[in-house]
């Protein structure tokens, strides 16, 4: 039944039949995640769709700066060099009820951000390429899920940006970009 079914609580599934649902559901997997614990990496494989059932999972934009670093003896600089330093934007926070891992479903298949737990979480994984073959068997169930894919990568791309250019801004310390 639909309404016992997990992925009723999630809007990006509503509309859909509670068979669908069902379908859906029986190919998902429910994993435990523990705080600070990764889900996917940044360029790791797309492979599954995931949805948060409870918890807090950060989507972060991790890159490499390159900022100098001196050792100073007595005042005085001994070495100067550049070297690279890992620096995270956190791009968006997935709340219970959305879905996150929109790069299984499009594009070339690799992560853009790391999904990392920021509490204990429970999420479903659901095999993209099962639900690929779904929405290729029923296109009005590929119509109805990728319109809300496209709100959601939408959304989150306007929030990388926004994020990006808080950024830029702190960073060259100007009052507005």
């Amino acid at each position: 039944m639909a309404d016992d079914n997990i992925l009723s609580a999630f809007k990006f599934f509503s509309g859909l039949t509670p068979k669908t649902l069902d379908a859906i559901a029986a190919k998902c997997e429910i994993l435990k995640f523990e705080r600070d614990q990764v889900i996917f990496h940044f360029e790791d494989r797309a492979e599954h769709l995931y949805g948060l059932v409870e918890g807090e999972v950060d989507l972060v934009l991790i890159f490499m700066d390159k900022i100098l670093k001196t050792e100073i003896e007595y005042e005085k600089a001994l070495h100067a060099r550049m070297v690279d330093k890992e620096k995270q934007i956190i791009v968006d926070t997935v709340t219970p009820g959305k879905v996150f891992g929109w790069a299984s479903l499009v594009g070339p298949a690799k992560r853009t951000v790391t999904a990392a737990c920021t509490q204990s979480s429970r999420v479903f994984a659901v095999p993209a390429a099962d639900l690929k073959a779904m929405m290729d068997a029923d296109h009005s169930l590929g119509y109805l899920l990728m319109s809300k894919m496209c709100d959601i990568i939408s959304k989150r791309l306007k929030n990388r940006t926004d994020r990006l250019v808080e950024t830029w801004v702190e960073a060259f310390d100007i009052g507005e970009i």
